[in-house]
C-alpha cells in the first residue's frame, strides 16, 4: 500500500508538513469530465500518434527493455486506478520525460544518460507516474472545457522533444501554445507529483534521496532555472528543500537501493546510443532509418 497519505497530499498544496500514519491513502480530487476507461482509451490513441512525430526506441532495445522493467516495478506501488501503464524511451538529447493520460510514459534518452543511479531515474519515473495517478492532464482538459484529447496532437511530441518551450514552439510555427495546455502542469500539480513520486520511490525500496539528487544534476547542467525537472512544467519552488523535508518524515529503512548492476550496465549502453537534437527530430530523416518504432507494441502485463 502506498504510504502517501491524504495529509501528505494536502501539504503539497498548502505547505503543511504534517504526517498521519493512521489515515487511509486518498488522492486529491479535481473536476474531471472523463471516466477512467475513456481516459485510458483516448490516451492510448494519443500515444500511438506520438510515434509518428518522435524517434521512440525499439521495444527490443536494451535501454527500452530496462526502462519498461523499472516502470513495472514502480507501478506496483502507485495508488489509485489500475491504469494500463507502459513505458518507452525517446532518442532525444533533452533531459525530459512526459506522461500521457491513461499511463503511457515517455522518458528521453538524455534523462537516462544524465542519471547517476537507478534511484535517480526511478525518481523521474515516479514523478511521471504520479501525474497519471492524479489524472492531472484530463483535469486540465476539463478545466479548459476541451473534451477531446485529439486537441493539439501535433504539439505533444514537439513539447517533449524541444523541452516544452511553448513560446519557442509557437515562434517556430510548430503550433500555438494553447495546444499544449493539457500537458502543462500548474505549480500545485508539480509539487503533488514530486511528493507522491518520493513516496513511490520509498515504497519500492529505493533511497528517496534519488529525487532531490536528480534535481541537483539538472541544476548543474542548466543553471538555477533548470531545477524544475521538466521545462514545460513550472518550478513549484525549492524542490530539493521540500522533497528533503518530506523524506525526513519517512521511517528510516535499512539498505535502501541506490543503484544496481543492471543500471550500470544499461547506462553504459545508453551512453553509446545516439540522442537526436531537436533540429534532427524536426527534420524527420530518422523516420526513414528503420531504427525506431512505428507504433506502440509492448504493454506491461
Amino acid at each position: 500500500m502506498n504510504r502517501f497519505l491524504a495529509v501528505g497530499l494536502m501539504a503539497a498544496v498548502v505547505g503543511v508538513g504534517m504526517r498521519c500514519e493512521a489515515a487511509e491513502p486518498k488522492l486529491p480530487v479535481c473536476r474531471n469530465a472523463f471516466t477512467e476507461p475513456d481516459e485510458q482509451k483516448q490516451g492510448n490513441e494519443v500515444a500511438a500518434k506520438v510515434y509518428e512525430a518522435m524517434p521512440v526506441l525499439k521495444d527490443s532495445d536494451p535501454v527500452a527493455v530496462y526502462v519498461r522493467g523499472l516502470g513495472a516495478k514502480l507501478v506496483n506501488f502507485a495508488p489509485g486506478y489500475a491504469w494500463e501503464y507502459n513505458f518507452h524511451v525517446v532518442a532525444s538529447d533533452e533531459i525530459n520525460a512526459f506522461a500521457l493520460p491513461g499511463g503511457s510514459i515517455f522518458v528521453n534518452l538524455a534523462t537516462i544518460q544524465a542519471a547517476e543511479s537507478e534511484a535517480q531515474l526511478a525518481g523521474v519515473m515516479g514523478h511521471e507516474i504520479s501525474h497519471v495517478v492524479m489524472r492531472h492532464s484530463t483535469c486540465n482538459i476539463t478545466k479548459q472545457q476541451k473534451r477531446s484529447l485529439w486537441y493539439g496532437l501535433g504539439q505533444i511530441a514537439a513539447a517533449a522533444t524541444l523541452g516544452g518551450n511553448l513560446g519557442g514552439l509557437a515562434a517556430q510555427g510548430i503550433g500555438t501554445a494553447a495546444g499544449l495546455d493539457f500537458l502543462r502542469m500548474g505549480r500545485d500539480a508539480e509539487k503533488q507529483a514530486d511528493l507522491m513520486g518520493t513516496h513511490i520511490l520509498y515504497d519500492a525500496g529505493y533511497d528517496p534521496r534519488g529525487m532531490p539528487q536528480f534535481f541537483e544534476i539538472i541544476q548543474a547542467k542548466y543553471g538555477e532555472g533548470g531545477a524544475q525537472m521538466l521545462s514545460d512544467h513550472p518550478n513549484p519552488g525549492n524542490r530539493t528543500q521540500y522533497v528533503s523535508a518530506e523524506i525526513a518524515t519517512l521511517p528510516p529503512r535499512d539498505k535502501p537501493v541506490r543503484t544496481t548492476d543492471e543500471f550500470r550496465r544499461v547506462h553504459d549502453v545508453a551512453m553509446k546510443e545516439k540522442a537526436l537534437k531537436a533540429e534532427e527530430v524536426k527534420a524527420g530523416a530518422w523516420k526513414k532509418s528503420g531504427q525506431y518504432e512505428k507504433g506502440p507494441g509492448s504493454k506491461m502485463d
